[in-house]
């Protein structure tokens, strides 16, 4: 009986037939791997444009609203990773003020109010006083020391940083120097302060610790509409002088890691995927804050 068989040719023409084969489905799959993975870092870093500047923009759009002229707004800074500070009544807390005492000595001042519970621990608060030598009534930001509460909400009061007050230029020594003006409101301000350093934004609210609020941010700039000087990347003195409109708002995100492919294939990129948002916010308070 005669034995069938394969010649060596035959197996070399197999083998060559698989390989090839083989080596066309494994780079099938590793242009889809790659096309999955690309299509899904670009997705990975739209959604932190979005979401990052979402939450940027609901910030800078309730900067100083409700509050009194000077009691809130913004404070900018021209230079520097340091960015801006929003300051706003985030709770829309209001409060009102029976009567006030100046402590120099201990750089204090003592306002009572209705719920000192509702105040933030660490927060602002805005006090209305009457200041030497003209006695006009003026508006000021002071950091909350203590919150006093009582038993049945009764007797509450807020221990506010007045130190301020006792240096140059202001100078006020004595407990006469200001004083506050009877029923006048008392509000609960968050002041939120953005940093960017390498490729973290960070966020401090009043005076809390900072933390991460993104990852990824590659750039964030802002500049700020004024009405007769147009945009600057800072305050203008122009008149009316350090006003604010709108507040433009460039965000650029990336993804975290490099990609050694995507570099060699295109070195401006750095390795990365980028995304790039930008949007104009208009202010429901033009004033500024006045420290």
């Amino acid at each position: 009986m005669r034995r069938s068989g394969f010649t060596i040719l035959e197996l070399l023409v197999a083998m060559t037939l698989f390989v090839a084969v083989g080596a066309i489905a494994m780079s099938l799959f590793l242009y889809q791997n790659r096309s999955w993975k690309t299509e899904s870092d670009k997705a990975e870093v739209a959604m932190m444009v979005k979401g990052t500047l979402d939450e940027l923009t609901r910030c800078i759009r309730s900067t100083g609203a409700g509050l009194p002229d000077g009691a809130g707004g913004i404070k900018v800074w021209g230079s520097g990773d340091t960015l801006a500070v929003f300051v706003t009544n985030d709770n829309q807390w209001i409060d009102t003020m029976g009567g006030s005492n100046y402590i120099p000595d201990e750089g204090l001042l003592r306002v009572s109010v209705r719920n000192a519970g509702q105040f933030s621990d660490k927060g602002n608060a805005v006090v209305t006083l009457r200041t030497p030598p003209s006695g006009t009534p003026r508006n000021f930001v002071l950091g909350i020391r203590e919150r006093v509460s009582s038993a049945g909400g009764c007797g509450d009061s807020l221990v506010l940083d007045a130190s301020a007050f006792a240096a140059a230029p202001l100078s006020w020594l004595h407990p006469a120097d200001i004083q506050g003006l009877s029923n006048s409101l008392v509000y609960n301000l968050d002041s939120l302060q953005w940093r960017k350093s390498h490729d973290s934004l960070f966020v401090r609210r009043n005076r809390m610790t900072e933390s991460v609020f993104a990852l990824g941010v590659d750039s964030l700039r802002l500049r700020y509409w004024h009405p007769v000087a147009g945009w600057q990347d800072s305050l203008s003195g122009t008149a009316p002088a350090n006003q604010i409109d709108k507040v433009w708002v460039r965000l650029v995100t990336r993804t975290l890691k490099v990609d050694p492919k995507l570099r060699d294939r295109d070195p401006a990129s750095r390795g990365f995927q980028f995304s790039t948002l930008e949007t104009e916010v208009a202010l429901r308070n033009a004033k500024l804050l006045n420290r």
